[in-house]
């Protein structure tokens, strides 16, 4: 029996609510490894959220983890389906946690690739966790244990995958349990240029600026890790050639980063926007992750556009009293309290 199994339900109904009182990413990470450490006990973590609508990474808390440039190619690995049982199988595999490195059940030239990687860092086992809720991904759980350490079990993969729902619902409540709120920042569009050989081509200087301030905690100063949240939606264009877009919630509101490949004289190269989500992009998000329905959601986009209840109901074949109930669900799930606070929160 893996030690502290029978702590799993404790810790299983602790995650969520501990992940709800956590006020950054930085605090949210640090909360799910103490209460993991019951019964996984870890010497580093890494904790990805994801846009529920794109799948792409929207925030990103790490301790003792990798360096800078081991997360860059793990990242690159990962997106360009190059991982084995990468973070999208495992969503729809039959155990939503795999180790990787010392320990992998079945370990192949990928894995092998990886355990160098690690290695490097003085890591030698890895034990990935999948999040998903309603079949949707909300993001990954990566602990580490140190090289030399006791690599993680196949009765611990079972303990995580146990605690997969728990921690989808304590990422979920992370971000839902937080009432929206307006912007309390104005920032210009931050605007990085990365090349076809994946470096920093050029940057504005609201970019640094606008990281710092929207990222508290979570990286140090040094561009090297500024940048290096941009890194995965880079690569999954690299990977797609399409353009990918994730919205991150952050102490200042929530933000859109996009990324755009070039073409023309400047072939390969990516382009990767930030700035405050508009309505538009920030609605299909947020419809996912305050569970919004579809009608709720186009009573939304009716009330954006200045529309009346009465409006509304004969554009949605509804009555205004139905129109008004949808209303004051969306606002007790986003908390809310007026029709005129959630325009200024959108």
């Amino acid at each position: 029996m893996v030690k502290g199994t029978s702590a799993l339900g404790p810790v299983s109904r602790a995650l969520p609510e501990a992940a709800a009182r956590a006020g950054t990413v930085a605090e949210l990470g640090s909360v799910l490894s103490q209460q993991l450490g019951r019964v996984l006990p870890h010497d580093g973590y890494l904790l990805s959220g994801f846009d529920p609508v794109t799948g792409a990474r929207c925030f990103l808390a790490c301790e003792n983890n990798y360096s800078s440039a081991a997360r860059r190619r793990m990242d690159r690995a990962n997106a360009l389906g190059r991982t084995r049982r990468p973070v999208a199988d495992l969503l729809h595999g039959p155990c939503p946690a795999v180790v990787l490195g010392a320990g992998a059940q079945d370990p192949g030239p990928e894995t092998l690739r990886l355990h160098d990687i690690m290695a490097a860092d003085d890591y030698g086992s890895e034990l990935c966790i999948a999040l998903s809720r309603r079949g949707v991904a909300r993001g990954a759980l990566v602990l580490l244990r140190e090289r030399g350490s006791r690599p993680f079990s196949p009765e611990e993969t079972v303990c995580a995958a146990e605690l997969a729902q728990p921690l989808a619902s304590a990422v979920t409540r992370y971000v839902t349990d937080k009432p929206l709120r307006p912007r309390q920042i104005h920032l210009p569009p931050a605007i990085v240029v990365i090349n076809k050989n994946n470096e920093i081509a050029g940057a504005t200087s609201a970019g640094r600026h606008a990281l710092r301030g929207i990222l508290p905690g979570v990286y140090p100063a040094a561009d090297q890790e500024l940048f290096s949240f941009i890194w995965h939606i880079t690569y999954t264009v690299r990977r797609t050639g399409m353009p990918a877009i994730t919205r991150a919630p952050t102490p200042l509101g929530w933000f859109s980063l996009q990324a755009h490949p070039l073409d023309g004289a400047m072939s390969g190269d990516v382009v990767v926007t930030l700035q405050p989500a508009p309505p538009a992009e920030l609605l299909p998000a947020l419809a996912q992750w305050y569970g919004i329905t579809a009608r709720e959601r186009m009573v939304i986009e009716g009330a954006l556009q200045g529309q009346a209840a009465k409006q509304i109901a004969r554009r949605l074949d509804l009555s205004p009293h139905t129109v008004n109930d949808h209303f004051k669900a969306v606002y007790r799930k986003t908390g809310v309290t007026s029709r005129e606070e959630l325009i200024a929160c959108l």
